[in-house]
């Protein structure tokens, strides 16, 4: 469909993807499993209800998945008494794609296993990787029975109408509408719940590039290589003389904007439910708290000198988890809110902890640590949780948005931290400092694989959280605090523990829980059946649709 005379066909077709679904709130692939949405989920949807209230439409083309139906139900009032709703009408051929063996995967996972190229053909064509489910030219069928059948003939007829479906649905219309080939391939990073409008898709899309896309995603997928990559350019520039000090108070920045950014991709409405986990905060408990004062009590019991290697080590023992450990976890193909449970926790923690090392081993007094401690670790990570807690909340559709597309720049923002703090790392002490720093980043892995739970669907999680200290902060603290060697332990920590991420990546394939595991159903609450809204299931899809009157 082209030429400008189709443009007031198109003015009256609006269609939206549904809200944050459970599998999508842990990156994992719906496909045609049932997830019903979150609590942001139905937000999104609430939201999209506000901005269209008072907007006319004479029909409502809905899928039958649980996610597609609730959304469709918030936006135009469905099976609200007294509310005047559209006709609806539910339509097997608008379910997603039966997706096969990717079906409850990991996108992360996928895209490290087949490449980001490999994965974007799998999902928006066909691919060897991709075995069982729908072949592409199967989906397309059906969405173009639809197409043809359903949805231009009620636009000629002059009426108003919108689609309520799925991503790849959605965009396999698009493609339709501007006359692309069958063959091209693209990914317009539809949001949850955006409505899109017919007659403005060509400016939607020449808006989206492709290449940059897989860029993006190639640099979050494969953050260690960026941050190694930092590293090394930044003992390059150093080795060739350019060397500064930062201020800490610009480092801190860096720190807050990634955290910000990488926050808004989170389930933070639900956090609560992980915050709560026994497990999680038993593990926190002996994590963040009883282990690192214990030692700390220890080192200040021998009268170690607060430059010594064990009162550095009590350190990075009592100091709390990383907002980079979020993002590791989603590469690693973890659940992701149990990372940030373990993230906001630690930092609360940090409170008694970090502060009592800090005193113990540091010989500092305690008002001072603790000022220290509470403004860099615990201050920042509450700050920034409530600042995105409220932006998804007064904005859930464009901050989840921001949060996804710019993930990559959560990643260059923490590259930018340590090419400059690589500017200050005295060379010289190489010898002095890079054992104690190799020691820190082994013995942490170790400490994780040790305390992390077994064969639980959060073990991955456990092992992330417990494994990326917030090294940025001790950085940060150690500057502040004028001590020179705990600054140089820190800055040398960083490069085994992203060299290190390389190892993580391999052992977290004996961690992450497959996507046939019988508890996924419940953790993401998909219903045995697909409940029958319309057509029975065993009906072909590529028949009539079928009313549903409110």
């Amino acid at each position: 469909m082209t030429g400008t005379g189709q443009q007031e066909l198109l003015s009256r077709l609006f269609m939206v993807r549904h809200g944050e679904s459970t599998c999508n709130s842990v990156h994992r692939i719906a496909g045609q499993r049932d997830a019903p949405l979150t609590l942001l989920g139905r937000i999104q949807a609430e939201k999209v209800a506000k901005g269209h209230h008072g907007r006319h439409f004479d029909r409502v083309y809905v899928s039958p998945l649980t996610r597609a139906y609730e959304t469709a139900g918030t936006v135009f009032g469905i099976g609200t008494p007294g509310a005047a709703s559209p006709e609806t009408v539910v339509d097997d051929r608008l379910m997603e794609r039966d997706f096969g063996s990717y079906t409850l995967e990991s996108k992360s996972i996928l895209q490290r296993r087949h490449g980001i190229a490999e994965y974007e053909r799998a999902m928006n064509a066909d691919s060897p990787t991709l075995r069982g489910g729908e072949t592409f030219q199967q989906f397309r069928d059906r969405v173009h029975g639809f197409y043809e059948g359903e949805l231009l003939p009620a636009l000629r007829r002059g009426e108003t109408v919108c689609v309520v479906s799925h991503k790849y649905v959605v965009e396999l219309i698009c493609r339709f509408i501007l006359d692309r080939p069958a063959d091209e391939s693209y990914d317009l990073r539809l949001p949850n719940s955006q409505m899109l409008q017919g007659d403005r898709i060509h400016s939607y899309v020449k808006n989206e590039n492709k290449t940059l896309n897989m860029v993006y995603d190639w640099i979050v997928v494969n953050h260690p290589v960026v941050f190694c990559a930092g590293l090394a350019a930044g003992l390059v520039a150093n080795v060739a003389g350019l060397r500064m000090a930062t201020s800490p108070y610009v480092l801190l920045l860096l720190l807050v904007l990634a955290s910000v950014i990488t926050m808004c991709r989170i389930e933070l409405e639900n956090a609560r439910t992980f915050v709560t986990d026994r497990g999680i905060l038993r593990s926190v408990a002996l994590r963040y708290l009883a282990l690192p004062i214990a030692f700390a009590v220890l080192v200040r019991w021998s009268h170690a000198d607060s430059t010594s290697t064990a009162a550095i080590a009590a350190v990075f023992l009592a100091t709390p988890s990383s907002v980079v450990a979020m993002t590791v976890s989603r590469c690693l193909g973890g659940m992701i809110m149990p990372t940030f449970a373990q993230v906001l926790l630690s930092s609360l923690a940090a409170t008694v902890s970090f502060s009592a090392v800090l005193a113990l081993t540091l010989h500092g007094h305690l008002a001072p640590a603790l000022a220290i401690s509470a403004a860099t670790s615990t201050g920042m990570v509450t700050a920034v949780y409530l600042l995105v807690k409220r932006m998804r909340e007064r904005s859930p559709i464009r901050t989840a948005k921001y949060g996804e597309r710019n993930g990559y720049v959560a990643v260059l923002l923490l590259t930018a931290f340590i090419v400059l703090v690589c500017l200050r790392l005295d060379l010289d002490g190489f010898t002095a400092y890079a054992p104690t720093a190799l020691g820190v980043a082994v013995g942490l892995r170790l400490i994780a694989a040790l305390l992390k739970r077994r064969r639980h669907v959060q073990t991955l999680d456990d092992y992330t959280a417990m494994t990326y200290p917030n090294v940025f902060v001790v950085v940060i603290i150690a500057a502040l605090t004028g001590n020179g060697p705990l600054e140089q332990v820190a800055i040398w920590t960083l490069l085994p523990m992203f060299v290190l991420s390389f190892f993580d990546s391999w052992y977290a394939r004996f961690l992450v829980v497959a996507p046939d595991d019988p508890r996924w159903p419940a953790v993401l609450k998909l219903p045995a059946h697909r409940p029958a809204r319309g057509r029975p299931a065993s009906e072909d899809p590529r028949g009539p649709s079928v009313p549903v009157r409110s």
